[in-house]
């Protein structure tokens, strides 16, 4: 059958939208993985925060217990310092509960904006501006406070000495550094996560399409295959070619547009003791020979009334002819009338050739051996005329 061009345009197309997804999926899975190592990155700094805050915490225990031996000027001081930065820290632990929920709350709005989720984003934004209203008072609640304990300290610092705070100082820069890192840590995340999604958009995109390619390649192959299956069956038809050896059958189509069949042969349709039909180009039976029959021209169907013999199946070499034996006014001539000979295709009443006129064809003969009865008989060829 012939090569189907739309069908092999059908498969380079497909085949370009794997690459193309399969390139996707690899710079998604690199972007993924970068984004995995950033989210571990991310819990670890949280980890060391947590830590920090509890190192702050501890020292700043060790500076109000160091408070307790400062003489009484420091009572009122410390009573108010006590208070005050116990209710900060407090305030201060609300507050950025409150800010990273706001935080939250926006980050999930936007997100579900993102994704097409409209009708929760505005749930989202209302609660995380809930959130911002209750820092602000929290953090203004703070600034009061400490404002107060500014007061009360420099009041107390004008009778005594101040107690040393650089432990707790320490550790409370400790702690700013790893709250530092975290958010660091976080936005690095934000942005690789970010490009990992995009990435998984854009592999998305692509395996959709390779779908859709393969769909329609396959699509179209049942269609090339389901049109070869009807010319088939045509020929076959044709050739009264039926049950397993139709099944088995080899048709083989020439340029000359007649078609060669080969069936019942064993193992497969060619194979040994084939049987052969021959179509030419009009459609009719030229040529039909059971499996395991003689060879012969008993088998040719010649219909024609001319100057020519029946048919004759022969050889050159290796390569099977059909020549007939001249009669007539053509007597002594034989005529190659379909066949290819050492890759030049001799066709229907083209070369007439002489039986032993070596003066008329001077190049030296080819032999040609019938292969059927007239498996005695010898044609000398020439160049034809």
């Amino acid at each position: 059958m012939s090569r189907n061009y739309e069908l092999d345009r059908l498969k380079a197309e497909q085949e370009s939208a794997f690459q193309r997804k399969q390139e996707a999926y690899r710079s998604y899975e690199y972007a993924r993985d970068r984004a995995n190592a950033a989210y571990d990155a991310m819990q670890n700094a949280w980890e060391e925060r947590v830590r920090a805050r509890e190192r702050m915490n501890e020292e700043y225990e060790s500076r109000e217990s160091a408070f307790e031996y400062h003489d009484s000027v420091w009572e009122d001081y410390g009573r108010i310092r006590d208070d005050n930065n116990s209710q900060i820290e407090a305030l201060k632990y609300d507050a950025d509960s409150e800010h990273q929920a706001m935080r939250d709350c926006f980050e999930r709005a936007s997100e579900a904006y993102e994704y097409g989720d409209r009708s929760e984003a505005p749930m989202w934004s209302s609660e995380g501006h809930e959130h911002k209203e209750r820092r602000d008072e929290l953090n203004a609640e703070i600034s009061r406070l400490a404002q107060e304990v500014k007061d009360a300290r420099a009041h107390a610092e004008y009778y005594a000495p101040r107690v040393d705070s650089s432990a707790f100082e320490s550790a409370k820069a400790a702690f700013e550094r790893a709250k530092s890192l975290h958010e660091s840590a976080q936005s690095e995340f934000k942005s690789l996560k970010e490009q990992s999604d995009r990435l998984k958009s854009t592999f998305d995109a692509l395996h959709a399409e390779h779908i859709r390619c393969k769909e329609e390649f396959h699509s179209k192959l049942e269609e090339v295959k389901a049109d070869n299956q009807r010319r088939r069956d045509k020929i076959l038809d044709k050739a009264e070619i039926y049950g397993s050896a139709r099944r088995d059958a080899k048709i083989v189509e020439k340029a000359d547009k007649t078609v060669q069949i080969y069936h019942g042969g064993l193992g497969k349709g060619d194979g040994l003791g084939h049987g052969h039909t021959a179509i030419d180009k009009s459609g009719e039976i030229t040529y039909d020979r059971d499996a395991f029959t003689e060879h012969g021209s008993q088998n040719f169907k010649d219909k024609k009334e001319s100057g020519w013999g029946p048919y004759i199946h022969g050889t050159i070499g290796d390569q099977e002819v059909t020549l007939r034996k001249g009669i007539g006014r053509n007597a002594g001539q034989v005529i190659i009338s379909d066949g290819y000979v050492t890759g030049k295709q001799f066709r229907k009443a083209h070369n007439h050739y002489g039986d032993n006129d070596k003066t008329r064809y001077p190049n030296e003969p080819d032999r040609i051996e019938d292969s059927s009865k007239h498996k005695n008989d010898h044609y000398y060829t020439g160049p034809g005329h």
